[in-house]
């Protein structure tokens, strides 16, 4: 059945990604980091996403590329910037899937469905909720 156009296409995949941010807080309340690092890599992947909408909407191959982009940016920040201890795979793969999560909701954005200030809103939102999680 498809989502009906008043509704952003991004919308969906950001509800997802809130319910999924929940399960992983919900059942590793011991390791807020999982959730963190989840909902920080689909805040930032929406922010790339938003950016690339407005320069070329409706391009699929733009949102796969750009979500590539965020998972090996991930990668780059994981082992540099973010190395407090040492490289966690676990983390990077949280990230990893908050990223994908936000690529698939973005796939039938378009300039014209509001998904980009949905995309925004949500970056802004899940980038400071992952942060304060991942560092709690």
């Amino acid at each position: 059945m498809p989502v009906s156009s008043r509704v952003p296409a991004a919308l969906p995949s950001v509800v997802v990604v809130l319910l999924v941010g929940g399960a992983y807080w919900a059942l590793f309340p011991d390791r807020t980091d999982y959730a963190g690092h989840f909902l920080a890599g689909a805040g930032g992947t929406y922010a790339l996403l938003a950016l690339g909408t407005l320069a070329l909407p409706g391009r699929a191959w733009l949102v796969v590329a750009l979500t590539w982009l965020a998972v090996l940016l991930g990668v780059g920040t994981e082992a540099t910037v973010f190395r407090l201890a040492e490289l966690d795979p676990v983390d990077l793969a949280n990230q990893s899937l908050g990223a994908v999560l936000a690529g698939l909701g973005m796939v039938a954005a378009t300039r014209h469905d509001r998904s980009v200030p949905v995309a925004l809103v949500a970056a802004g939102a899940l980038l400071v909720g992952g942060f304060g999680l991942a560092f709690a």
